[in-house]
């Protein structure tokens, strides 16, 4: 990508001159003869440095770089004043005044001139590669938000204090609270509870944060109750680590469930057992990442590709960006995402129901490994 420097002299052989010193493969120099000019670009274009004479007719540098401040388009723009005046500080503080970042004196040093522009302009790729990395942190943020308010079973997340901050729509509806309500809340308090409503343990205590710091998932062995405003919910928990790049534990997330009876709870303590894998697949649902929306119930998987039970005819050739929340931890992820092709449907016996067949598209080894876990551990 390359970089604008707006150069304004209103001496045609001063702008050659710089010219030749400051021509690059990466940059694009734009040039301006006058202060009205000058601002007149600025306003078209995104410059990363300007270099700016101070002695031009009509309207002299710093009044060029006073205006510029004004402007929410142009207030930012580095400004580097050149100029042939007296150095006496009167002058040297008008132009920082005006908003100048840095002052070159006539005759001008080529490396000095070489070694500031330089200066400037890596701050500036570096502020680039920050504000397209804060737009991807949001897309993917915005993405993943979208992707677990889809999900059908209740999530809860909560940091490592204990304290709740993500609960998505299904959650809202099985405790019935309102999200606002929810988020900042002690999770302890809100679902570790006996079934008189007395809560169980600190979140200093709370064997779901003593299992996920030594990097278990969870399973509640005894009965755990939530308060939904007209009694007590009888609950099965099941939680996982998040963890950070550096593998420091970080918070859980739990997915949480009503249980029918007591029965419900007991069988989640068969933590060892190797789940019947139709039934796992039953609760695991895949969805379009770029809105949301449910796609399918997984039928089966493998690394080429995979089987859903979908409500809609999704046409052989028609591709999809995808996600699956996994059901466990697996490989340090609970999410995995992926690009895959339709490849054939079958419209089943009643309406409104399909089986399709989709092929991965180019698969990355990490996800690609999950998928060979995911098949292995179930």
């Amino acid at each position: 990508m390359k970089q604008n420097i707006l150069v304004v002299d209103d001496h045609k052989e001063n702008l050659i001159a710089l010219e030749a010193i400051l021509e690059g493969d990466s940059r694009n120099l734009v040039m301006a003869q006058s202060g009205n000019e000058a601002l007149n670009l600025a306003l078209k274009h995104d410059f990363a440095l300007a270099l700016l004479d101070v002695q031009m007719p009509d309207m002299d540098g710093f009044e060029v770089a006073e205006l510029m401040r004004q402007n929410k388009k142009t207030r930012n723009i580095p400004i580097i004043f050149v100029t042939a005046i007296s150095k006496e500080q009167k002058y040297v503080f008008r132009g920082y005044e005006c908003g100048a970042v840095d002052y070159l004196f006539k005759p001008i040093d080529q490396k000095i001139l070489e070694a500031k522009v330089n200066v400037f302009l890596e701050l500036d790729m570096q502020r680039r590669k920050l504000q397209k990395a804060v737009v991807q942190m949001k897309r993917l943020k915005d993405e993943n938000e979208r992707l677990l308010h889809a999900l059908g079973e209740a999530l809860i997340g909560a940091n490592a204090r204990g304290q709740i901050t993500f609960c998505n729509e299904a959650a809202c509806a099985l405790i019935n609270r309102d999200r606002d309500n929810l988020v900042g809340q002690d999770i302890s308090a809100l679902l570790f509870n006996d079934d008189t409503g007395k809560q169980r343990w600190q979140w200093k205590d709370n064997p779901v944060r003593l299992a996920c710091e030594r990097g278990e998932g969870w399973k509640n062995e005894h009965p755990l109750y939530a308060d939904d405003g007209n009694g007590l919910v009888s609950l099965s928990l099941r939680a996982n680590a998040i963890t950070d790049d550096d593998g420091d534990f970080t918070g859980v997330v739990l997915v949480v469930r009503q249980a029918d009876d007591e029965n419900e709870v007991r069988d989640s303590r068969k933590d060892h057992r190797r789940h019947p894998r139709k039934k796992l697949f039953r609760e695991m649902v895949v969805f379009d990442r770029s809105t949301g929306g449910n796609v399918g119930r997984l039928m089966n998987i493998s690394v080429d590709g995979f089987k859903l039970f979908a409500r809609r005819d999704i046409p052989p050739g028609e591709r999809l960006h995808m996600g699956m929340v996994l059901p466990d931890q697996i490989a340090g992820v609970n999410t995995i995402s992926f690009d895959a092709k339709s490849i054939w449907c079958e419209n089943l016996d009643a309406p409104g129901e399909f089986q399709v067949g989709f092929q991965f598209v180019d698969l990355n080894g990490m996800t690609r490994k999950v998928i060979e876990d995911l098949m292995e551990k179930y």
